[in-house]
């Protein structure tokens, strides 16, 4: 499929610039000679192959925190029995303007206790996949000379505590991966430096955490993945991602106008290497572990041709939800691969929806269930 994807790429590069095909959107398990971070030692990352592109994501990896894993939630949610459903939710919260904590309250039932959180009767285990998240830390480094680092967001004025994804996942009691991409601004706030990323927060166990940082295109992104269990062990892989918005001028006549569709097949060639890795190196079609990708992917139109594409390689994907979640324009988005193996996960039918309260945020969440067992 990849390369049926690679040849339409080519096409679609060369009629909107002069140069046809955009650079590679290749990736790799190892990071670049020249690199200096992130930290591999303890993780694993997929990198673009390019050497220009790590030569910019160096410049803005450097002022940025290492990323966080709290493996199991610290509450007894209890396990996940076949025949159970996972409720999946994307969510950009904008930074500190999203309230999270009355987000899960209000609309996951669950009550925020520490160790002793816990989910009202009847209502589902979650994972709630986050961009725009942010992390305050004395861990985040100092700004040295070269660094990139872009203004801080600026956020709306709303009731309740502004806590980070850290606070909220201990607050709650929750599992949680995080990885930044950027800093949020230069400068301290509530005397410690904050930086920008991606989250995965769940009632359930998260393991096998992937780090997927993708092409530079106007800003450093990172693409977050994570596995999570039934009690008959059979899997689902949970994938929050943030594609570009837009690329300045002079970058659209490098890649034809592409950039979200450059970042868009490097996730999918990284996701491909690790179905491959996984499966001990054997072919990756079909595909081994059933798996949902949830995020802004920052799209104007529902046939956008990044949309369209992840769409071919996510083939159980529910159809778009017609609405928009950014203002007008629908930029999130729940797209599905269900493997082929017995009583794999699958989509409960109808119930792909938009969160009608934005909760403070500038994007609504938009959820679905996905089923376990047979």
């Amino acid at each position: 499929m990849l390369a049926r994807v690679r040849i339409r790429l080519c096409a679609a590069a060369g009629g909107l610039a002069l140069f046809g095909c955009m650079p590679s959107h290749r990736m790799t398990p190892t990071l670049a000679p020249a690199r200096s971070c992130p930290d591999t030692s303890s993780e694993s990352w997929y990198f673009p192959e390019t050497g220009g592109d790590n030569d910019r994501l160096e410049e803005w990896c450097g002022t940025v925190g290492p990323p966080v894993e709290v493996a199991a939630p610290q509450a007894g949610f209890g396990r996940l029995d076949p025949g159970d459903s996972l409720t999946i939710v994307a969510w950009n919260v904008d930074v500190g303007s999203g309230d999270v904590i009355e987000f899960l309250r209000a609309e996951l039932d669950l009550d925020c206790a520490g160790a002793a959180s816990e989910l009202g009767p009847g209502s589902s285990h979650f994972a709630l996949l986050i961009q725009e998240a942010f992390r305050r830390s004395p861990n985040i480094p100092l700004a040295g000379p070269g660094s990139a680092i872009p203004r801080p967001v600026t956020e709306v004025n709303r009731p309740g505590e502004r806590l980070d994804v850290v606070e909220v996942a201990e607050r709650c009691g929750l599992s949680l991966a995080y990885v930044a991409a950027a800093r949020n601004g230069s400068e301290p706030r509530d005397g410690m430096r904050e930086d920008k990323g991606v989250a995965i927060v769940s009632t359930l166990l998260l393991s096998d955490v992937i780090y997927i940082e993708l092409p530079y295109e106007a800003a450093r992104r990172v693409a977050l993945a994570a596995t999570v269990h039934d009690a008959a062990g059979d899997s689902l892989r949970l994938v929050s991602v943030h594609l570009i918005s837009a690329a300045p001028p002079a970058r659209m006549l490098i890649t034809g106008n592409g950039s979200r569709l450059r970042q868009g097949l490097a996730l999918v060639d990284a996701l491909d290497q690790l179905e491959a890795t996984r499966a001990g190196g054997a072919s990756t079609e079909p595909h081994s572990t059933s798996t949902v990708l949830a995020g802004d992917l920052n799209t104007w139109s529902d046939r956008e041709t990044t949309l369209r594409l992840l769409r071919e390689y996510f083939p159980d994907s529910p159809p778009p939800l017609g609405q928009g979640t950014h203002g007008s324009f629908p930029t999130d988005h729940i797209l599905f691969r269900r493997s082929d193996t017995a009583g794999a996960p699958h989509l409960v039918e109808g119930s792909y929806l938009r969160v009608e309260d934005s909760h403070h945020s500038d994007h609504h969440a938009i959820m679905t269930r996905v089923e376990f067992g047979e």
